[in-house]
């Protein structure tokens, strides 16, 4: 779309909106035409009304929901990754390649992060992300869930005793070497 055709279509939107009758009648033909500044307030409010009449409005139920399997998702998840890669977004890309996407119901996606931090990433990746999953799988209602994984922090091991009964804790033979040889563990 020109500027022109813009222009003119908010200046239509303009003799629209002012063209209330006045206390007198005004001939049949012409309309009350009014410039308005655009860092006005009802500059802001024929933008809004403007950009209304030029969006059509997307209905969710109009909209494609294709079934598709885990190895059509794996193959365009890989597919994603690499398009990253060739886009030097080498951290987002190493964040997606770090686990497996999983399908969880029909339309839903789970995916695993290693942090919160990683979740802050690939949340803000979704608004490339989701539109390019739904319209390669030709599904629209595909949702994703990101699950921060549960890893189980052990404790250091600093003393001598402690790295000993851990040493033992891997491999239980240990013990019976140090009786076996009399050895003392300070």
């Amino acid at each position: 779309m020109r500027y022109s055709d813009e222009k003119q279509e908010l200046n239509s939107v303009v003799e629209e909106e002012t063209s209330a009758p006045l206390a007198r009648p005004a001939p049949e033909n012409t309309k009350l035409k009014t410039t308005v500044s655009g860092f006005s307030l009802s500059s802001i409010t024929l933008k809004k009304a403007a950009a209304k009449v030029q969006k059509p409005k997307d209905r969710e139920a109009e909209k494609p929901n294709d079934a598709f399997d885990q190895n059509q998702l794996e193959i365009l998840w890989k597919e994603y990754i690499d398009k990253l890669k060739n886009q030097g977004k080498q951290n987002i890309a190493s964040i997606l390649s770090m686990n497996i996407i999983e399908l969880k119901g029909q339309n839903t996606l789970l995916f695993t992060v290693a942090n919160d931090m990683n979740k802050v990433e690939v949340n803000r990746e979704m608004e490339h992300l989701l539109p390019f999953l739904r319209k390669r799988l030709n599904n629209f209602s595909i949702s994703v869930e990101l699950k921060i994984s549960e890893t189980t922090k052990e404790d250091a091991v600093y003393s001598s005793q402690e790295k000993y009964q851990y040493l033992v804790k891997i491999n239980p033979t240990l013990e019976e070497l140090r009786k076996k040889f009399d050895l003392d563990i300070n």
